[in-house]
């Protein structure tokens, strides 16, 4: 469940395939947990995405535009989230590729306006990427995510072996057919939901923002 449950008037229901697109998240170096970068540790912004608190992804801000277009052009039905950890812990999988989480989107909303509007009122804000572009869809659906040592390791080996062309590293984009994504989900499902220790995290990190303003 989110901490915070929007809004749902405006959003379309969404009908995907059997597929996961993964998607490369910036998280935290401060932390055992890898949650999404909050407080700019990495030099790539300060992250709201994917929104733990409300179960989106683009809505409260403008990011991965392009990405999550094409996740939904494409029309599949999971996003499983990855990264390169980092964070605190000196277990065997830091600096390892992880998928630490999914989401399924179950409703789509174009929320293009919403994103220049709120730039129009605060000229001081970095121009968002969704400026230039037709579309810039939100998606809503159920997320999991587990602890560093619960995450799925993606490996040069296993990507060979399903077939997928690339690497594992934050520039690999594959989208994973039923089979294997079957695969993945499985084991994250099998694994102890730490999504309430992610919002707590990244709770702490905007108090510490805010209070820093």
């Amino acid at each position: 469940m989110p901490k915070t449950q929007i809004n749902l008037e405006g959003w379309q229901d969404y009908r995907g395939n059997a597929a996961g697109s993964l998607l490369y998240v910036e998280t935290s170096r401060e932390t055992e947990m890898p949650v999404r970068d909050q407080l700019n540790e990495n030099g790539k912004g300060f992250f709201y995405e994917p929104n733990y608190e409300t179960s989106t992804y683009g809505l409260m801000s403008c990011c991965n535009v392009k990405n999550i277009n094409a996740i939904v052009r494409a029309k599949s039905r999971y996003i499983l989230f990855g990264t390169r950890y980092e964070g605190l812990s000196d277990s065997e999988k830091r600096n390892k590729y992880l998928i630490m989480g999914y989401m399924r989107i179950d409703k789509i909303k174009d929320v293009r306006t919403r994103h220049i509007q709120r730039f129009m009122s605060n000229p001081e804000l970095q121009e968002p990427e969704c400026m230039q572009m037709e579309h810039n869809w939100a998606v809503y659906g159920p997320m999991h995510f587990v602890s560093m040592d619960d995450s799925f390791l993606v490996t040069d080996e296993i990507l060979k072996e399903w077939g997928y062309k690339g690497h594992a590293s934050r520039q690999l984009k594959a989208v994973f057919q039923k089979e294997h994504l079957d695969q993945i989900l499985s084991y994250l499902d099998s694994k102890e939901d730490k999504i309430d220790e992610y919002i707590a995290i990244v709770d702490e990190f905007k108090e510490a923002l805010a209070e820093g303003e």
